[in-house]
């Protein structure tokens, strides 16, 4: 897979649309936490409608929200905020090396590419960043997923979702299927463990700050959770 995965109206509608304000407050707690301090430059690496970019700007961070949906960075703009928006693609970055002192990107917004497409996305991360800067992927644990393949229904305010999930390999593939529109999203990931992409981040120059889940430093990465939140440094080589 050569591109990444289109997101439609549809999905942002359904899916970012209705998040709880208090899960975004949680998320947004950890990512304070363990960015540089306020006043620091925050790179939101493909930030949709600005669910974290725009709490981090009112918290200080000076944020510049990258994505390739012009409607989504639209309505990221539309809330006033201080963050600034950029349309681009996630490959090619446009900052200087070192132009910002960390990058975050959330949700599966990590490996829609191939085994090099993705080393080669977090290898442009870590150029953003100069050496003690940080890099903070919010991603899939594939065990975890590798665990729950097959068909669900999902229900989304009254409207009912057919997901089918399944692997090939060490990628995810999802289809979905609104009832009410028939409406029909595919989308697929690489997934990893903590350790694989350990062995990629240090490869591009990251090394390991933490892994944890739930937005909760003392929770390990592991299998028992959907996501994992790893926070990489850079060393200055790579």
């Amino acid at each position: 897979m050569t591109t990444p995965n289109v997101y439609t109206r549809c999905w942002f509608t359904t899916f970012l649309g209705r998040i709880d304000a208090a899960v975004v407050e949680r998320e947004v707690a950890f990512l304070s936490s363990v960015l540089p301090g306020a006043g620091s430059r925050v790179l939101d690496l493909c930030c949709g409608p600005g669910r974290h970019a725009i709490p981090l700007a009112e918290s200080g961070f000076r944020v510049t929200g990258l994505d390739r949906d012009a409607a989504a960075l639209r309505d990221a703009a539309s809330h006033g905020t201080t963050a600034t928006f950029v349309r681009a693609d996630m490959r090619r970055i446009p900052l200087a090396t070192g132009g910002v002192d960390a990058v975050i990107c959330m949700w599966q917004s990590f490996g829609h590419f191939d085994v090099a497409g993705n080393r080669a996305v977090l290898a442009e991360m870590a150029r953003a960043v100069p050496p003690n800067g940080c890099v903070i992927l919010d991603v899939y644990h594939r065990e975890f997923h590798a665990a729950r393949l097959g068909e669900r229904t999902l229900d989304r305010s009254g409207d009912h979702i057919r997901e089918r999930r399944s692997m090939d390999g060490d990628r995810l593939r999802v289809h979905l299927r609104y009832e009410s529109t028939a409406i029909e999203e595919k989308f697929e990931w690489q997934l990893y463990t903590p350790s694989e992409l350990v062995t990629v981040a240090l490869d591009v120059g990251l090394e390991l700050r933490l892994a944890c889940a739930e937005f909760d430093a003392p929770t390990p990465a592991s299998a028992e959770y959907a996501r994992m939140q790893i926070v990489f440094g850079r060393t200055g080589t790579g």
